[in-house]
């Protein structure tokens, strides 16, 4: 056996060439001072065959299994510390913490992050629907819980906006239920404070209260979830969730967002909607109490959303290189309009609502009230999934830009144990702020441990400043919460990228986001699952298969007719399916290959029909029924591949007298190894008269109809076209899965092309597809000697016979071969 492979570097391009008027426009530009020839010479390999020489053996020198399990659960003090740092990652953090190098950094990282969250807590405890201390109570403990578990210095877990909303949605539902079990209790209400109207649910404690406990259920249940995620790495889930899943659904929760904070910015009082159509019926209350609005609140709100713009775009974004930390603008509004507020008593004076009361102190845990927690547990388990898929995407940017590695299902405990645990301390569900983790990211922080800064300044403004809140109108918040939707609904512009990029991603993005807008949250995130993964199943059905073909003047491979010049091998059809074999469309793949090359059963049909016609009138003639052409010597095999006046070709010795015990490169039975009789056996392919492919051929046959049956007309001639094909061969080299009906239908194919003697080469298969096929069983009907190592070698080989003689009568499929090991024979 010879195998080489070397680069000859023989004369100048522009000495063999003539110049560089011949160079196409394809070749790398610049001074190319040799010519490269690759040059490649060995046998053709079957699988088998190179298995026998190449495949390592397995290591049999393992130690017992009792000796690895004491390994396992052998202890020392590394593996205990690997253990317990594994888990809690503060552990090494403190380990091996440079206090004079970051210290400095991850207190001002700390400080400055704790500063955004001062508003962000404010507004989104009101966008949550619940108490507004609940959004300061959620941006200390989490982020308290993520500096002992978390692995991600940059990672600001507390509130967020599309979790607040999605938590909101939630609450709202439940709270109808409280409704309708309770309508006395504002009526009590009135009789205990002598207000002549009917006060408005917000000011029933016990309403608030009670949606303070569905808030604190949700987290506690999305923690426990996580957490079970984590303990069984499945972080993997969101990988079934597309981009464009994510970007729509976002974007139609900030439709939600912005929609829930229009009646604080018009100063009116509505209903909160919960259920399907939620924001038709939101809108519809808008209007209908419209001439209700406080021009008051209204002009608060311009104010804000405008000064909060101006500053962001003007000065943070234009300047941001030259910023050490971004200017609060969220915060000074907050400070600006609590002022305002108070100085200018506009409560008293024009009516606009206010935050009120704020405990300035810290809660005492309390076990939540986990009542009716069926009604919403899947709901739970969708903020779940987006608090993931969320907050692992912002830790892997982060990851990425400061070069350090992320442990998803550490990461995942981490956000379990910050959602769990806060939940006794009257905390809703908490994830990553965006914002807030670009900045510790921008400020370099240097561990975990700035959020521990973070929170003793929120402890510190709960504890000692939240009175100064209470003078803040909700117009303010609401303004800081719609301005940060400027990216989500700049986001909803990628609608023009999907449909340009993939049909099918749009497809997914439009579903989402209608119907998150026009049915509500949980519903659209349910319905843009179901259509992401049906895509997934549709994509299937639309899998590509072709034939292949060699260009004349390079031999690249490459789709057959698509490509000028190209040409196949007298007999040989190479077919490619781009895609995974298995239940879903093995008959697809059956039926794109008896397309793009020969039908057996069309070809089968054909030469029964011409038997019963007295086609055959001699067993014995050498035409085969359709001319044909068949001999029966074997002679030694060399395939040259011209490539662009160059020589580039696979070299096959004599295989007349090779044995598999002898030289085991090439082993094949031999029934019917002839050689093609125009093959002058020097080698060299180019003067060979290049045949059309049988399909094409055959396709453009006009369609005759049989005047006696009805059916497509039977001629010799397209008897012979199709049995000009004698090979067919699959290239495997994309079919990275395949399952048991993927498997049988190669074995089904195999056998339905031996009834009319074409044979089935299977090129480039993988191991694990190797191995589902012998498990399967499908080598008892296809030989292993069929197997090649890649498409090369299947040409190789397959090039060098020639046309298999048909029987004297050729057979109808068996009853067993028609079955095809379906169930459906197996019932009684």
């Amino acid at each position: 056996m010879l195998r080489s492979s070397s680069s000859t570097d023989t004369m100048s391009m522009e000495d063999k060439s003539g110049g560089m008027k011949d160079r196409r426009r394809s070749c790398p530009s610049g001074n190319t001072p040799v010519d490269s020839t690759i040059f490649i010479k060995r046998q053709p390999y079957t699988q088998v065959a190179f298995d026998e020489i190449y495949l390592k053996e397995k290591n049999t020198d393992k130690p017992p299994i009792y000796q690895r399990a004491i390994e396992k659960v052998s202890c020392s003090p590394k593996k205990v510390f690997k253990i317990f740092s594994g888990f809690l990652p503060i552990i090494k953090t403190i380990r091996y913490y440079n206090l004079k190098e970051n210290a400095i950094i991850d207190i001002l990282s700390g400080i400055t992050i704790g500063i955004l969250h001062i508003p962000q807590a404010l507004a989104f405890g009101l966008l949550t629907s619940v108490k507004v201390e609940n959004g300061l109570y959620t941006s200390v403990w989490p982020v308290i819980l993520y500096v002992i578990f978390g692995t991600s210095p940059h990672v600001s877990m507390g509130t967020s906006a599309v979790i607040c909303i999605v938590t909101a949605s939630v609450v709202d539902k439940q709270a109808e239920v409280f409704k309708a079990a309770n309508p006395n209790l504002l009526f009590s209400l009135v009789n205990t404070t002598a207000n002549a109207t009917l006060p408005e649910w917000e000011s029933v404690p016990e309403f608030m209260d009670f949606k303070e406990h569905v808030s604190m259920t949700i987290s506690l249940f999305v923690g426990v979830i996580l957490l079970i995620m984590g303990f069984l790495r499945l972080g993997f889930i969101t990988a079934y969730l597309s981009e464009s899943f994510f970007a729509a659904f976002t974007s139609g929760a900030a439709v939600h967002i912005a929609t829930s904070q229009i009646p604080a910015l018009l100063g009116i009082s509505i209903p909160r909607y919960g259920g399907a159509f939620k924001i038709v019926k939101t809108y519809t209350a808008i209007f209908q109490n419209i001439t209700d609005a406080n021009v008051a609140a209204i002009i608060t709100s311009v104010i804000c959303i405008a000064f909060i713009f101006l500053m962001k775009e003007c000065v943070n974004e234009r300047f941001k290189d030259k910023l050490f930390i971004p200017i609060p603008v969220e915060l000074i509004v907050v400070i600006i309009a609590t002022l305002a507020s108070y100085l200018g008593k506009l409560n008293e004076e024009f009516g606009i609502a206010i935050v009120g009361d704020i405990p300035s102190t810290i809660p005492p845990p309390v076990l939540p009230d986990t009542t009716g927690v069926a009604d919403y547990f899947v709901d739970c388990f969708v903020i779940a999934i987006l608090i993931f898929a969320n907050t692992i995407a912002m830790a892997k940017v982060c990851a990425k830009k400061h070069n350090y590695e992320v442990d998803d299902s550490q990461e995942l405990i981490a956000y379990g144990m910050c959602n769990f645990v806060s939940a006794f301390f009257k905390c809703f569900p908490s994830a990553v702020a965006p914002p807030r983790s670009m900045v510790a990211s921008n400020m370099n922080a240097k561990s975990t441990l700035n959020g521990f800064f973070a929170a003793l300044l929120m402890i510190l403004v709960i504890m000692a400043m939240s009175v100064l809140f209470e003078p803040l109108p909700k117009a303010a918040l609401s303004s800081i919460i719609v301005a940060a939707l400027k990216g989500l609904f700049i986001q909803i512009g990628d609608c023009k990228k999907y449909w340009k990029i993939n049909k099918i991603d749009f497809v997914i993005w439009f579903s989402t986001i209608a119907s998150v807008v026009f049915l509500d949250i949980d519903y659209g995130l349910g319905i843009g699952v179901i259509v992401s993964l049906i895509t997934v199943v549709f994509q299937t059905q639309f899998a590509r298969g072709f034939r292949l073909g060699r260009i004349t003047k390079d031999g690249a491979i490459v789709e057959y007719k698509r490509y000028s010049e190209t040409i196949e091998d007298n007999g040989v059809k190479v077919f490619r399916f781009q895609a995974n074999l298995f239940f879903a469309n093995a008959e697809i793949f059956r039926n794109t290959l008896y397309k793009c090359t020969v039908n057996p059963r069309k070809l089968l049909k054909f030469l029964k029909k011409q038997e019963r016609k007295g086609g055959v009138k001699d067993k014995k003639e050498s035409t085969d029924l359709t001319g044909v052409s068949v001999t029966g010597d074997r002679k030694s095999s060399q395939v040259s591949i011209n490539s662009n006046g160059k020589d580039t070709f696979i070299n096959t010795a004599s295989t007349g007298n090779l044995t598999k015990n002898d030289n085991p490169v090439f082993s094949i039975s031999d029934e019917n190894v002839n050689r093609s009789s125009n093959y002058s056996g020097n080698g060299n392919y180019q003067g060979m008269a290049r045949q059309m492919s049988s399909a094409s051929s055959l396709s453009q046959m006009a369609y005759e109809e049989d005047p006696e049956t009805g059916d497509e007309l039977v001629t010799p001639e397209k008897i012979r076209i199709m049995r000009k094909t004698h090979h067919i061969i699959i290239d495997c080299s994309n079919i990275n899965y395949l399952d048991a009906s993927g498997a049988n239908v190669l074995g089904h194919i195999y056998s339905e092309y031996g009834h009319v003697q074409i044979k089935v080469f299977l090129a480039g298969c993988s191991v694990d597809m190797i191995k589902t096929m012998s498990q399967a069983g499908v080598f008892d009907k296809i030989p292993k000697e069929n197997l090649f190592l890649t498409m090369y070698d299947a040409i190789a080989v397959a090039k060098t016979q020639s046309i298999r003689p048909l029987p004297p009568v050729v057979e109808d499929y068996d009853d067993t071969e028609a079955a095809e090991d379906s169930y459906i024979t197996n019932i009684q």
